[in-house]
């Protein structure tokens, strides 16, 4: 299908633009943000966002598969399975008390889902394809398993609310709650399909108290994948930004990344001039580079390191680190930032972009068990930042590899 998809693309777009046209070096980002353009064969350009609405047309005509598949090539996305070496079967551990409410939360929603939907949302605990199935992209170019939250009645939204209020801190259910209200707040569209209604809940084993299992909760923009086996839980990894960035909830409004841009910024600016000049990596914002479908994938540590810094420094640092890890629920938070802590003098804090406008550049928080990234996504001439892709990922237990003996 994907070939006869590709064949049919080249095809179509052949008729018009130049014989040296290929559709495979084209580098393009979501919703068409890309300022260029290719030439029709008698030399007029097109605009890429044209281009972009075509290869967009080609895609929602093919099967479910193959819209994956094909989104991965024409916006260069990995959406093959985690390459997770999992064993065929895991010993019990001790538990905690943390443990047992979050289990209880999962098997409670679960008790309430018909089997149809409990066929949905259920997933063996060895399917990396699942695992990998969360994205920065909606659900119409990178269709998701699990259960819709569409197809959810009140009372079982009620309950995993109460599951996610479990397994966040109160921070972290804001967090979801805005980027919802985001989500609702585009545009409807049958092709794309945006909106919370096309949101999926999974679980990948059954919830144990001493078995490793999985929780994934997201769809556009959103993606919290949280593996737990027995005492111990890893969030990474945690995709998190969304479009819009500033919302009305509850009759205020709101600029979601208000707090983490504020203290990026505030921390590039107690830098030394001499500080700056390593830190600032780059004059332009980059994209993700532990984005959907970089399992195992290894960045560079760029810019400051931890032990360059001041003590008042390093405290904003550590603030800068909270304000993504204090989505955790508050018991594995503070497991997390003690690693965090031991490791702070061998983390990098690494910037790419415009120094002096809020939220529009790029930065890197790298240590030996965190990496942080914020990617901004709007154009440099727009007045206000409106699109942001956040990733957190532990590179030494991205999906609790760490304990499920895999050699990342």
């Amino acid at each position: 299908m994907i070939h006869f998809a590709l064949g049919r693309c080249q095809n179509v777009l052949s008729r018009y633009l130049s014989p040296s046209f290929e559709l495979a070096p084209l580098v393009m980002n979501e919703y068409g943000n890309v300022a260029q353009t290719v030439s029709l064969r008698d030399g007029i350009p097109i605009p890429m966002k044209i281009l972009h609405i075509i290869i967009l047309c080609i895609v929602f005509l093919s099967s479910s598969c193959s819209r994956r598949s094909i989104t991965g090539l024409f916006f260069r996305v990995n959406t093959a399975p985690v390459g997770l070496n999992l064993e065929d079967s895991y010993g019990p551990r001790e538990t905690d008390e943390k443990t047992k409410a979050i289990v209880a939360a999962a098997k409670t929603f679960l008790a309430s889902l018909n089997d149809k939907q409990k066929q949905a949302a259920s997933y063996d605990f060895s399917d990396n394809a699942q695992r990998s199935n969360w994205s920065n992209f909606p659900e119409g170019m990178i269709p998701r398993g699990g259960l819709k939250l569409g197809k959810l009645y009140k009372e079982q939204r009620t309950l995993l609310d109460k599951l996610l209020s479990e397994l966040m801190s109160e921070k972290g259910v804001q967090n979801i709650s805005y980027q919802l209200a985001a989500e609702d707040s585009i545009s409807p569209n049958s092709l794309l399909k945006y909106g919370t209604q096309y949101f999926y809940v999974a679980f990948l084993g059954e919830p144990s108290n001493t078995y490793p299992w999985m929780f994934q909760f997201g769809g556009h923009h959103l993606g919290i994948n949280v593996t737990i086996y027995g005492p111990d839980t890893t969030f990474s990894p945690m995709l998190t930004g969304g479009q819009p960035m500033l919302i009305k909830y509850g009759g205020k409004e709101v600029f979601i990344i208000q707090k983490e841009a504020s203290v990026a910024q505030a921390f590039l600016n107690c830098l030394t001039e001499e500080q700056k000049n390593i830190a600032v990596c780059g004059e332009e914002a980059i994209d993700l580079l532990l984005g959907p479908g970089e399992y195992g994938t290894v960045v560079t540590s760029e810019g400051i390191k931890g032990s360059d810094l001041t003590n008042d420094q390093r405290l904003l640092l550590l603030e800068l680190i909270k304000t993504r890890l204090g989505f955790i629920n508050d018991d594995d938070f503070a497991a997390t930032m003690a690693t965090v802590l031991a490791e702070l003098d061998d983390t990098y804090f690494g910037w790419w972009g415009p120094q002096d406008r809020l939220g529009f550049a790029y930065f890197r928080v790298t240590g030996p068990s965190l990496v942080l990234e914020y990617a901004p996504q709007d154009d440099d001439d727009a007045s206000f930042i409106t699109h942001v892709h956040s990733i957190y990922r532990n590179p030494k237990n991205d999906y609790g590899a760490a304990w499920l003996n895999d050699k990342q």
